[in-house]
């Protein structure tokens, strides 16, 4: 199966890399893109001091059960920030594109689209909540944490939920690193959730108040996986990663990983962990790199994971590949598609 043709690439990621990456549903996936530019661009941008962050960005939906020709749909963004995208089927079948030097929102779905109510902590109609790191879909619902332990659910068109003031408020005198989180969450129910971020910050809700969980490290925490088998898993610093539940936790990994890990996920019997230099898998405590074991076209896709509705979604700077079923289906790699286009212009 051929899920892009020249045509429809040229239109939608050439000339963009991609940044994040969700899944609306089995037959509706989206991808965040930044700009990618010119040694001749970059020079100009240093010239005039402009901000690298607010290069132009994209929001690409792709319709795989749709025909040729009508499968890619593209929205550009310009002066926008860093970008962090999930998806939504409550209360309609949605995606949220979270922005995060203004803050802003987008949300496309379900024949709507548009902007809707900046999520900061300027606006009064809205429950606190600091900077947005991380967006999840669980049971159908977007769930959001991010800075100064902020944690929530989007109800509808400018209406959330915010579970923050819930958590112990933090003295004044506490290292700034530790009101700083979170920077990912996982949750096997609404009133059993995991969250973590900072330096060996993790915290667990009941679903009415929060409590802090003692990790055995100071290390900057990046992921947080639920996983199928009852366990949690955390990673931080160089890919250091801990299982465990409650206050019972195992260090299973040493680190040793450049950056560490962008994205933890559980998908049919594991964890998958995966950075831009790779993909791993947590089975039974022990951590396997699987670069070696998937096909070029599937290993070079590795940077960012999203998993809903039975698939799993990986998307990087080499391209985009879905886990669906037990097996992989490359969707494209840039390599070849740029080549493509290339020879084309010749």
């Amino acid at each position: 199966m051929t899920w892009i043709t020249g045509d429809e690439y040229s239109g939608s990621f050439d000339g963009f890399c991609i940044v994040d990456c969700a899944v609306r549903d089995r037959n509706i996936f989206a991808f965040a893109l930044d700009a990618i530019f010119t040694d001749e661009e970059v020079d100009e941008e240093q010239r005039n001091g402009w901000d690298r962050s607010l290069r132009p960005k994209r929001l690409i939906t792709f319709f795989r059960d749709k025909p040729e020709g009508a499968r890619y749909g593209a929205r550009e963004f310009e002066e926008w920030g860093p970008l962090r995208l999930g998806a939504m089927s409550a209360p309609k079948s949605q995606l949220l594109l979270f922005e995060q030097h203004g803050q802003q929102v987008y949300v496309v779905g379900s024949g709507e689209a548009g902007f809707e109510v900046p999520l900061n902590r300027d606006n009064p109609n809205l429950p606190p909540f600091g900077l947005v790191d991380r967006i999840k879909t669980f049971e159908g619902h977007a769930y959001l944490c991010g800075a100064y332990r902020s944690f929530g659910k989007r109800l509808g068109v400018d209406r959330y939920e915010s579970y923050t003031d819930a958590i112990p408020e933090v003295p004044e005198d506490d290292p700034l690193y530790l009101r700083d989180g979170f920077a990912d969450f996982d949750m096997f129910a609404e009133d059993d959730v995991y969250a973590a971020g900072g330096k060996g910050d993790v915290w667990h809700f009941n679903g009415k108040t929060w409590r802090q969980i003692h990790l055995s490290t100071n290390a900057w925490l990046n992921t947080v996986c639920c996983g199928g088998d009852g366990m949690v898993y955390i990673s931080g610093y160089e890919g250091r990663t801990f299982m465990g539940r409650d206050d019972t936790w195992t260090q299973i990994q040493e680190g040793g990983i450049y950056l560490g890990w962008r994205d933890m996920v559980w998908f049919e019997d594991r964890a998958w962990a995966v950075s831009e230099n790779g993909l791993w898998a947590i089975k039974d405590g022990k951590v396997e790199f699987q670069n070696h074991l998937l096909e070029p076209e599937i290993a070079v896709c590795s940077g960012n994971l999203y998993v809903n509705d039975g698939v799993m979604l990986m998307a990087g700077l080499g391209g985009a590949c879905f886990r669906e079923n037990g097996e992989w289906h490359s969707i494209f790699t840039k390599g070849c598609m740029d080549k493509m286009l290339l020879a084309e212009a010749k």
